[in-house]
């Protein structure tokens, strides 16, 4: 015979211990960081890079030396060498000889028109070398033996008028014309494309029957961009700096088909380019 009395109080007795040991309810600031954690993970991944892993993966630029922004114009780079200059002429504080060198070395470049627009919109910096060689001739000295200035200005006039000057209103006429085209890339501000100016010109002679031959400068930067190669972020670039030199095959429409030659800047090898490979 079943003891009813014995069950039923056993069943109150598990009803009783239920509702004295109630489950306890996440909180909602619990409940919020499960649903959130990997886009809280992902976002907080993202700043670490930002913050920390870039700035550490790339050198100072020339405006950082000077502790400018990036934006800086040619007058705020000389107020803040200036600035600079104050200090060491004060003896209030005196910079070690290789950071006198870079703070010198970024003023001439930020303050030379021609030089600064190079390194803004390419990233440009072909004295880079002269840089590094006074860091190493002048390590032992004091800064103020160091003779100044740093970079020499050609001032010859490098605004040949014989020149085919390309711009970027008259570019699409290029295309107009069924011959190989050789364009250089360019800058008035460029001692190495001064220095391979004449052999330019050669080039241009022998090249007269079976390609055309121009010139972009620079200053059409919208242009340049366009012949220039892009970098993961998007910034146009000139790997081997300039002078840089592009070709459009016979029926070559857009950038889809231009061929970038990266060898010898001599004539006979770059008149053998367009010659025999694409012409």
């Amino acid at each position: 015979m079943v003891d009813n009395s014995s069950s039923s109080h056993r069943t109150a007795n598990t009803v009783s211990a239920q509702s004295s040991n109630p489950i306890a309810k996440p909180s909602p600031i619990y409940s919020t960081l499960k649903a959130y954690w990997i886009p809280l993970t992902l976002f907080l991944l993202f700043l670490f890079f930002q913050l920390i892993v870039l700035p550490n993966s790339f050198p100072p630029s020339h405006y950082d030396v000077l502790g400018i922004g990036r934006d800086s114009s040619v007058e705020q780079a000389k107020e803040a060498y200036e600035k600079l200059l104050s200090k060491w002429d004060s003896r209030a504080e005196l910079p070690q000889t290789t950071e006198f060198i870079k703070i010198r070395y970024a003023f001439e470049l930020l303050t030379n028109p021609l030089w600064k627009r190079d390194y803004d919109l390419f990233g440009i910096d072909e004295h880079i070398d002269v840089l590094e060689k006074m860091k190493r001739q002048y390590a032992l000295e004091s800064f103020s033996k160091i003779t100044l200035p740093l970079l020499q200005i050609d001032s010859s006039d490098t605004q040949d008028h014989a020149l085919n000057l390309i711009s970027s209103e008259d570019f699409q006429s290029v295309f107009e014309d069924q011959r190989a085209w050789l364009i250089q890339v360019y800058s008035h501000g460029s001692d190495r494309c001064r220095k391979f100016l004449n052999y330019w010109k050669r080039i241009g002679t022998l090249l007269g029957e079976v390609a055309n031959t121009g010139i972009v400068e620079l200053g059409e930067s919208m242009l340049a961009s366009y012949l220039a190669e892009k970098k993961s972020m998007g910034q146009p670039f000139f790997r081997n700096g300039l002078p840089s030199l592009v070709a459009f095959p016979r029926g070559c429409r857009s950038s889809q088909c231009l061929v970038r030659y990266e060898g010898e800047l001599s004539v006979d090898a770059v008149t053998r380019l367009v010659c025999y490979d694409h012409t």
